[in-house]
């Protein structure tokens, strides 16, 4: 019987493929703990009583503990491991989703959002790191393209599986069930999948010297805001956008909310092609000028453009993960790239996810949900200048 190569060696993309998969699912109950809220923020908000900014604010939570237990989450890994640290990730995700469901005051919530983001925050370093070492270089576009897959199929499902479970679920229902997938998909992961046995680098001061001096860290800290907010801004708020001032039924916007996430997945595994062809910074080019025009273009349009505008700029924005995650493998050394990978990815989540909900959420709260998509758009398209002070790859494409 043929036997797998030592643990530690990196295999070809067929190969990897399994336990790539396994981590893709991983990465789906992780992600589903951060967009889970926007289907049903209208029903929280009646439930509790709170306005559109105290409902975006339930996204800070989440980003808030995400990117603080991401930020240390180089002194989990350095004990534990890489393994050991996504397995622990996710069996307290799926525990505290659970518990969200359970909740019964705005304070639990809150405080349980909490906790879920501190959950989710360990997952992402580890599994960057894993994937990296599980792969051979050549084929890391690929590689972290099909983990890509995981966030934007969540993006398609969520809202979908929340409006079939409507009518027979509580929006704590919905929680209880992701709860329980995530504990259900880590067994897997644990009974099956391969990778991610090295240890991380605490993040000492040496290995933050490395990652925080080099020229590129302010720069791709603010490309990866702009691109997480490019990504999840719209989506948290568009039902509630589309329902309070462009008079869209709340079913309807939810709808058309699946229907822009449909071509996610794909096109999020096609983005690794295109990184490997033509470079990361012309594709993250693309996608931080494409997104932003569509994001500014949400707030001006109306009826059938307006719907097309919400089909067409998360699919756009996608695009950028693959590619500036390839640029942050390339940047910086195997040693220090889940430090990398702990100081910008928690920062962008903190802004991006954390507080562009909040303020959208003020904007609506004083009627102008538009004008807060224009700022946003505007914002996202001024990223695109600044990809000219991050060298991509060796080569500089």
């Amino acid at each position: 019987m043929p036997q797998l190569p030592p643990r530690d060696t990196p295999l070809p993309l067929r190969a990897a493929l399994p336990s790539l998969l396994l981590l893709a699912g991983l990465f789906y109950a992780n992600f589903v703990s951060r967009v889970i809220l926007a289907p049903l923020l209208g029903l929280v908000e009646h439930e509790f009583g709170i306005n559109h900014a105290s409902a975006g604010g339930l996204f800070f939570f989440v980003a808030g503990g995400m990117s603080l237990s991401m930020t240390c989450s180089g002194f989990v890994a350095g004990r534990l491991g890489h393994r050991r640290t996504v397995l622990l990730s996710t069996a307290l995700l799926g525990t505290f989703l659970i518990g969200v469901g359970l909740s019964r005051s705005f304070f639990e919530l809150r405080a349980l959002l909490l906790a879920t983001g501190l959950a989710g925050g360990l997952y992402f370093p580890s599994a960057v790191a894993t994937i990296t070492t599980l792969l051979e270089p050549r084929h890391w576009g690929r590689g972290l393209a099909v983990h890509e897959m995981a966030p934007n199929l969540a993006f398609v499902t969520v809202p979908a599986l929340a409006a079939a479970l409507a009518g027979v679920l509580p929006w704590r229902g919905v929680f209880l069930l992701f709860g329980v997938l995530a504990l259900g998909l880590g067994a897997l992961f644990k009974a099956f999948g391969r990778g991610g046995d090295a240890r991380g680098a605490a993040p000492r001061a040496a290995a933050l010297r490395e990652v925080v001096l080099h020229p590129a860290f302010p720069v791709l800290v603010v490309l990866f805001s702009l691109a997480v907010a490019a990504s999840f801004g719209p989506y948290s708020m568009l039902p509630l956008y589309l329902a309070t001032e462009r008079g869209m039924r709340p079913e309807t916007a939810n709808a058309l909310l699946t229907a822009s996430r449909v071509a996610g997945p794909l096109v999020a595994l096609a983005t690794g092609f295109v990184v490997d062809r033509i470079g990361a910074r012309r594709t993250a080019a693309l996608s931080l000028a494409s997104s932003g025009a569509l994001t500014l273009l949400l707030g001006l349009l109306s009826g059938p453009w307006l719907a097309a505008a919400v089909v067409l700029q998360p699919t756009l924005a996608v695009c950028f993960f693959s590619a500036g995650l390839t640029a942050m493998s390339q940047t910086y050394t195997q040693g220090v790239r889940n430090v990398a990978v702990s100081l910008v990815v928690p920062l962008a989540i903190f802004v991006g996810s954390g507080a562009t909900p909040t303020l959208l959420g003020w904007f609506g709260d004083r009627g102008a949900f538009a004008t807060g998509f224009m700022v946003l758009g505007g914002c996202i398209l001024g990223g695109v200048p600044l990809l000219r002070l991050v060298r991509f790859s060796p080569r500089g494409a």
